[in-house]
């Protein structure tokens, strides 16, 4: 698994080349990146792919039960399946604490090869008040 191709040509690399520490890293980088994108992006927004995004999922995230927890939870992990194909085997879970301050709190986690090898990777996600995802590693 590689960077993106706009990922590829903005930074004027050719494959090969790069040592496979630094190659790792950018493939985690842009992972993450790829995901903020994916998930701070309303569906409707591209004429391409009109599924791709985040619903309007704001009723939910301001409701604190359990199920609307879940059904938030639920749609992340069917957005980051679907649209972030390099993270294999995604799951998304309540992280510990949940729900702070009106921050909506998840953890990530999956894997993508590197070098034919499966690393495994966990994130945190946050989403504001204000609609904002934040994807951390």
């Amino acid at each position: 698994m590689r960077q993106r191709l706009l990922e590829r040509i903005r930074a004027g690399r050719r494959s090969g080349g790069v040592p496979e520490a630094e190659a790792a890293e950018e493939l985690v980088d842009s992972v993450v990146k790829h995901l903020a994108l994916i998930l701070n992006t309303h569906q409707g927004s591209s004429a391409s792919a009109p599924d791709f995004g985040m619903p309007d999922y704001l009723s939910l995230s301001s409701r604190t039960d359990l199920d609307g927890l879940r059904e938030l939870a639920r749609i992340l992990n069917e957005v980051i399946r679907k649209y972030e194909p390099r993270l294999r085997n995604a799951a998304v879970g309540q992280a510990a604490g949940g729900m702070e301050s009106g921050v909506v709190e998840f953890s990530l986690s999956g894997t993508v090869e590197i070098s034919r090898e499966k690393r495994s990777l966990f994130f945190s996600t946050a989403l504001n008040p204000d609609g904002r995802v934040v994807v951390s590693k």
